[in-house]
């Protein structure tokens, strides 16, 4: 089976496939810039915006995210309509659903989650998210950013990884394909819920199983409550304030 030669090439060619609306670049400052500008003149369900390079990348607060400008990470925006402005819960549920579709295809490494918005692999960030939405009126759109480190990272994080390293050789595409695939289906059921004030007890407890894998983790967490504040034995942390 062929492995994955550029992450974005890659992801371009899954879209084009899939026939999914895509705005594709080889640099943008950032995709979440991108997407935000276009959002409410969007008429699809799902956007799928991508780049090789981004010259802005935003991640939560203050914080960048850096890439190697070669199509080495997944740099993207996935922009759904949402029914529902989406909720306090929506950190927690996205970065499970992120969380689960790497579990799905490839269960032999080590996934975990670190809040409110990282994704780490042996113990070290390999991806982020940054959730914004735009409303007006009654038409709302999820604007999911996720830069996902795949072939190679910038070498100025000392904390942080990519997936080929924790496989030991690059992913083969066609367990690429499969992932995008997990993920899609994967956040379009996270949008959903997005809208609901609570956190069913099934996300709860896998939330709390992911958070408890880091073993960066400044404290154990008990459990998650419906609200999606990490409850452990010193009290309680919003997942927003994190």
């Amino acid at each position: 089976m062929a492995e994955l030669s550029s992450a974005m090439d890659s992801t371009v060619n899954w879209a084009m496939q899939r026939q999914l609306a895509l705005n594709s670049e080889v640099q943008t400052g950032s995709t979440n810039d991108d997407a935000k500008a276009n959002a409410l003149n969007e008429s699809g369900g799902l956007v799928l915006y991508l780049a090789s390079h981004q010259t802005a990348g935003r991640g939560r607060s203050a914080n960048t995210w850096l890439d190697t400008g070669a199509g080495e990470s997944l740099l993207s925006t996935w922009s759904f309509t949402a029914k529902r402005a989406p909720q306090a819960i929506t950190g927690p549920r996205v970065g499970l659903a992120l969380h689960q579709a790497c579990v799905k295809i490839w269960p032999s490494l080590n996934w975990s989650l670190k809040a409110p918005n990282d994704l780490y692999l042996d113990g070290v960030k390999t991806a982020g998210l940054l959730i914004e939405s735009v409303t007006n009126g009654q038409d709302h759109r999820m604007l999911i950013g996720l830069g996902f480190n795949i072939v190679n990272h910038p070498r100025s994080f000392a904390n942080a990884t990519h997936l080929s390293h924790a496989l030991g050789h690059r992913p083969a595409e066609g367990d690429w394909f499969r992932f995008l695939d997990e993920l899609r289906a994967q956040f379009t059921e996270a949008v959903q819920d997005a809208g609901r004030p609570e956190l069913t007890e099934t996300v709860r407890f896998e939330l709390t199983r992911a958070l408890n894998a880091n073993p960066n983790r400044p404290f154990a967490v008990k459990e998650i409550s419906p609200a999606g504040d990490l409850l452990h034995e010193g009290g309680r942390v919003r997942w927003t304030d994190l």
